[in-house]
């Protein structure tokens, strides 16, 4: 077993279906391809924003999650140390934010409590070059509608959330990185 959960020709469908299913583009499309075009669905009519939570970072500093608006473009994983689907995205996240060449802003955000050696263990378990924010109580989970982990929101320059999706993704896929690109000037070249 070469540890892949799905090989081949199956693997593109799974992550068609998952594409199709779990995105959201927000219903006017105004500067992105239409949800028509795309296959997907908005699910609502004008994008939420996202909300101000007071969190910390992994030295212990607040941070509030209304300073993540203003980037290109945003991905927001949430994820926890128990969640094996949430290990295996962390490599595409990171290749993702090492290639992106800045256009791209992925903040993970580890829900619920854990204890210092649990975190230690779970930061040694891969490269990280991308900030993680402590959510303890679940507060930021919460008020962002997660249900299931991970889950994964695409947040515009505005501070709107543009797409959503459970589960784990190959952000490396050409298909995703075209979406993604969709979001932010033709000039992206990642």
């Amino acid at each position: 077993m070469t540890g892949r959960l799905v090989s081949g020709p199956s693997q593109y469908a799974l992550v068609l279906v998952i594409l199709g299913v779990l995105f959201f583009i927000w219903e006017s499309g105004v500067g992105m391809p239409s949800a028509s075009a795309a296959g997907l669905d908005s699910g609502f009519s004008r994008p939420p924003a996202l909300p101000s939570i007071v969190l910390r970072d992994l030295r212990g500093q607040r941070f509030n999650t209304a300073n993540l608006s203003g980037q290109p473009l945003l991905i927001l994983n949430f994820l926890a140390p128990w969640c094996a689907p949430c290990l295996r995205e962390i490599p595409s996240l990171s290749r993702l934010a090492r290639s992106s060449g800045g256009l791209i802003r992925i903040q993970g955000v580890l829900e619920g409590p854990v204890g210092p050696e649990s975190l230690k263990k779970f930061l040694g378990k891969g490269h990280f070059p991308f900030s993680i924010l402590l959510d303890p109580s679940m507060a930021f989970s919460r008020a962002m509608g997660v249900r299931g982990l991970p889950t994964t929101f695409v947040v515009d320059s505005g501070g709107r959330i543009v797409s959503r999706v459970t589960g784990a993704v190959d952000w490396n896929d050409p298909r995703v990185r075209r979406y993604l690109r969709s979001f932010i000037s033709s000039k992206a070249g990642f």
